[in-house]
């Protein structure tokens, strides 16, 4: 890789202890790699006499995930932000395109941003931002800074670091399928420590009846539009939200299919939310692109991505099966047309290519 870890981990310790209370904030539903990432940091943070405290505003909504936060004992909280000046001098975001969080963003400072997705410009400033789409895992970089620092996995809290970290790599790669050089690098390091037990016992637990019952309704409410294959399974709770992902990856297995989009109603409280998963086999379809034209709320990387749209207006409809048809047809038919957009830029790419091609020949 073309990263010069050492030089960032120095700058990674010059940044630290700039500050006695970090807060390192999880965006989006807390997965493996996120919550991984984010302890790994919070380590590196405490050895060097800071402050980190971890907290996601939403709860796994795996019971993988769970998991390996009880078993590791990972510090993570799950509760809302409030008054963060009182608490925290400043903040950070990993695995995440974006730093920008509401009641956070310039009231504190964002002192590290740390990913590995498509970058966006949020136009914030960052102490030290650590971007780039080389690794197939925000861990498996989190991994060569702690190599840097000249820590062992084998000391103290590291091994359930090296257990975790090592999970992260596995699902954001979909189980190391898509995984890159620098992953297996960064795996080469952390496996003598990590808990092959405890992977195994994640790896393998039962899938859930809620899981199974939005497995089956994304069967029959399934629609294929030329290479997508496009379905709804129709109003879910935030808990079950991540079963999506694990719904796109199975039906992506078919073989006339290039994209696997699933979506549902996600419900907590009185909130509403539209939520959409993608999953491709097309390393060169940019669904980074595709998704910001739907809307700014997602993003994605190489062979997967998700967008949210905010439904709180509908929360109090008095007719929810209506709501989902409205929801249901629209949304179907929004991807129809990004699809065929997506299609024809990458005609226009092709044919631009071979016009090229064409005039060197006559050079």
């Amino acid at each position: 890789m073309k990263i010069n870890f050492d030089k960032l981990s120095v700058q990674l310790v010059e940044t630290v202890v700039k500050y006695k209370r970090l807060l390192i904030y999880i965006k989006g539903s807390p997965d493996p790699d996120a919550i991984a990432g984010a302890y790994a940091l919070k380590l590196v943070c405490e050895a060097h006499g800071t402050d980190a405290t971890i907290i996601s505003p939403h709860e796994p909504s795996l019971p993988q995930n769970n998991k390996m936060i009880e078993d590791l004992h990972l510090p993570v909280r799950f509760e809302e932000i409030e008054h963060c000046t009182k608490h925290y001098d400043a903040y950070a975001v990993l695995d995440h395109q974006s730093v920008s969080v509401e009641g956070i963003t310039g009231v504190i400072p964002c002192a590290f941003h740390i990913d590995h997705h498509e970058p966006v410009n949020d136009e914030i400033p960052i102490d030290l931002e650590i971007q780039t789409r080389e690794v197939g895992s925000t861990s498996t970089i989190m991994i060569f800074l702690v190599q840097a620092l000249g820590i062992t996995f084998d000391q103290d809290h590291w091994p359930n670091a090296a257990t975790a970290l090592y999970y992260g790599i596995q699902t954001d790669t979909d189980d190391f399928l898509h995984g890159m050089e620098p992953d297996h690098q960064a795996l080469k390091i952390i496996t003598p420590y990590a808990d092959k037990i405890l992977l195994n016992q994640i790896s393998t637990l039962p899938m859930t009846k809620e899981a199974m019952h939005f497995f089956t309704q994304a069967l029959q409410d399934q629609s294929v539009y030329k290479d997508w294959l496009i379905s709804g399974i129709g109003f879910i709770e935030e808990k079950n939200r991540d079963t999506m992902g694990i719904i796109g990856d199975f039906l992506l297995k078919r073989e006339d299919i290039a994209v696997a989009v699933v979506f549902g109603i996600v419900g907590k409280d009185s909130r509403l939310m539209l939520d959409a998963c993608f999953r491709t086999k097309k390393e060169s379809l940019n669904l980074n692109t595709i998704i910001k034209k739907i809307t700014r709320e997602g993003g994605a990387r190489k062979y997967k991505g998700a967008f949210q749209v905010n439904l709180d207006y509908f929360a109090n409809c008095p007719d929810r099966d209506l709501l989902w048809k409205t929801v249901y047809a629209t949304t179907i038919e929004t991807l129809k047309k990004r699809r065929d957009d997506a299609a024809a830029i990458g005609l226009k790419k092709i044919f631009s290519r071979f016009k090229k091609k064409v005039k060197g020949m006559f050079k």
